[in-house]
């Protein structure tokens, strides 16, 4: 073999094992990070609570969610009864507790046809009338009227009422009392043929009605 090409080649395989031992030596970009300090978020797993914070020298926050209960839902909701119905309130802000029931029917509930609950709720508009029959003029406010939520259910082809929650608004002093128990409590039995409708119970119907 020609000794200049020789030598050339033994020059190539002297500097190819310099560079890799160079290579091998050089420390990692992550060593170099943790020996200079660096901070780190942290997010805590499995935790009860939904707020996480930071570890070592970090100032940050990790990004929260709201706070929850072991249920999922959030916490410090209003929690009360209107009539036989539990409410739990998440709406914001500071607003005043419902008085009637949310009027929810669970989606694989069926809906009654309109005719049927028109029916009983004309009932009860009839009976709101007498109610407040004896509704003095200096009681009114500019809008008298009930709001409300008839429970019904259906039994033998039978609708009837099987509760009620009447509010009487715009009106002042005992009368909104009286017109509010007469509805309620009267409501309560009231029936309507159901001819075509199989057996349903605690189906609730949303009322709301003027006051003449």
């Amino acid at each position: 073999m020609n000794p200049r090409l020789l030598g050339m080649l033994i020059g190539a395989l002297v500097a190819a094992g310099v560079v890799l031992y160079l290579m091998s030596s050089k420390p990692s970009s992550a060593t170099s990070s943790a020996a200079q300090g660096g901070s780190a978020v942290v997010v805590p797993v499995g935790t009860s609570s939904s707020s996480s914070s930071t570890t070592s020298s970090g100032t940050g926050t990790a990004p929260a969610l709201p706070a929850t209960t072991a249920d999922g839902s959030a916490q410090n909701p209003k929690d009360y009864m209107v009539g036989d119905v539990h409410v739990r309130d998440h709406r914001d802000g500071n607003n005043k507790p419902l008085d009637i029931p949310p009027n929810v029917h669970p989606a694989d509930q069926r809906e009654l046809p309109s005719s049927l609950t028109h029916d009983i709720s004309q009932q009860v508009r009839k009976l709101l009338y007498t109610c407040a029959a004896d509704l003095a003029k200096d009681a009114r406010g500019t809008k008298p009227r009930l709001e409300g939520q008839l429970t019904v259910a259906i039994k033998d082809h039978t609708l009837s009422i099987t509760n009620a929650v009447a509010q009487i608004r715009d009106v002042d002093g005992p009368s909104q009392d009286a017109i509010k128990q007469c509805v309620e409590q009267k409501s309560v039995g009231m029936t309507a043929v159901a001819s075509d409708q199989a057996d349903i119970a605690d189906y609730g119907i949303q009322i709301t009605f003027a006051i003449p």
